[in-house]
Formats: structure tokens, sequence, C-alpha cells
């Protein structure tokens, strides 16, 4: 590898740090600002953990789901499970 190689990797990476951060903050902040417009505020600080459990939990199996297809079948597999469980999820909440 040269060193015009890894900058331009290194210039990969910050681009997606940056899309991926911008994401994030757009995604999580209205995923919290949600909570409150549901539960009194007596029962807010409990929402805010119940809704980071079920955050994380869900995010746990879905790694490891992904990650026993592709040990063991392939990445096709584990992309075409991962883009139909996502397709499911929009059809549901368009529903909801």
């Amino acid at each position: 590898m040269t060193s015009d190689s890894n900058t331009e990797n290194s210039l990969y990476a910050y681009v997606l740090a940056l899309i991926f951060g911008v994401y994030l903050g757009i995604s999580e902040t209205l995923q919290r600002a949600i909570i409150p417009k549901y539960v009194s505020s007596k029962l807010r600080g409990t929402a805010y953990g119940l809704y980071n459990l079920v955050a994380g939990v869900t995010f746990f199996v879905a790694n490891v789901s992904f990650g026993f297809l592709l040990d063991n079948y392939n990445l096709n597999s584990a992309t075409v499970y991962s883009i139909g469980l996502s397709i499911a999820a929009i059809i549901g909440m368009l529903f909801f």
C-alpha cells in the first residue's frame, strides 16, 4: 500500500463517519422526541429505559442473526435476510 491509498482510505472513513453521525443525530433525536408525547412526566424515565432496553435487545438479536447467516451461509443470504426484514418493518410501520 502506498501513502496515497492510505490517505484515500482515510478520506472514505471520515466521509462514512460523517454520514453515519448525521444519520444517528437525526434518527435518534426524532425517536427520543416522540417518547414524551405518549408518556406522562412521571413515567418518562421508565419509558426511556424501556425504549433503550428494547432497542438494545433487538439490535443484539439482529446482529447475532446476521452474523450466524454470514458465518454459516454467505454474505448474500445475510444481506437478503436483512433487506427482507427491513422491507417488512417498513410495511409494518406504514400500517401502524
